[in-house]
């Protein structure tokens, strides 16, 4: 899809590329035209233009894909940070060019951090031990639905969905193989007080749906945990 020069595009989506080794993050032209308000032909001229320059920095990676699903196969490349860097000084320097060179030198570097964690042994550890924590949470919801069933509940399946979704929340968490050290900390605590809370409640014999309800007003109790983590 071409972007007309002058439109803002949608916010920049830096994507990792899982099948290099290094996990080395990139962008995409499809991404740069939309992201910088410029059509596709014209990033696409100045990568073959100046293909030589972009390869110092590199082999100028491409896969060909239909665009929105729809339409004949087309050419998409695939930059790292030095040739993402190096395009956006060949654009004109416009209001948006501008806003969105800054918003791919705020991905760029947040992705770099990021893979830096999780090769340390600190979030490995972090997320073996999550891993562990959120099966005895998963079973302690299977128990809820259980329980639930036999008090007549017909929705209780989606505890499973809402629990983790809640769960995630709590903490700021998008996507768990993502998640910094400090979320994947907080949230082992919360997963904790899930099953514990369930198990509480179960014990008490209370109606299904009030357990539910406390398992939400004890996460909402933990502001403190959720901020740290840098949850919304």
């Amino acid at each position: 899809m071409n972007t007309k020069s002058g439109q803002t595009g949608p916010p920049a989506s830096l994507v990792l590329a899982p099948q290099r080794a290094a996990g080395e993050p990139y962008t995409t032209s499809e991404i740069i035209a939309a992201g910088a308000g410029v059509q596709r032909r014209t990033v696409d001229h100045l990568l073959l233009t100046h293909k030589a320059d972009f390869e110092e920095f590199g082999i100028l990676r491409f896969e060909i894909a239909k665009t929105g699903g729809r339409g004949r196969p087309e050419i998409i490349y695939h930059l790292n940070e030095q040739q993402a860097t190096l395009l956006m000084t060949y654009l004109k320097n416009t209001e948006v060019v501008r806003a969105f060179k800054k918003e791919l030198v705020r991905q760029f570097y947040a992705m770099r951090s990021l893979l830096l964690e999780r090769a340390s042994p600190v979030w490995q550890d972090a997320r073996s031990l999550g891993k562990e924590i959120r099966r005895q949470e998963t079973e302690a919801i299977k128990r809820l639905v259980d329980y639930a069933v036999a008090q007549g509940s017909r929705k209780a399946g989606w505890y499973y969905a809402n629990l983790s979704k809640l769960a995630d929340a709590t903490v700021g968490i998008v996507e768990r193989d993502k998640a910094q050290v400090v979320q994947l900390t907080a949230l082992l605590l919360v997963e904790q007080t899930i099953a514990q809370e369930i198990a509480a409640g179960i014990e008490a014999r209370a109606p299904y749906w009030e357990i539910y309800r406390a398992v939400k007003d004890r996460l909402a109790g933990f502001p403190a945990v959720g901020a740290l983590a840098g949850g919304r």
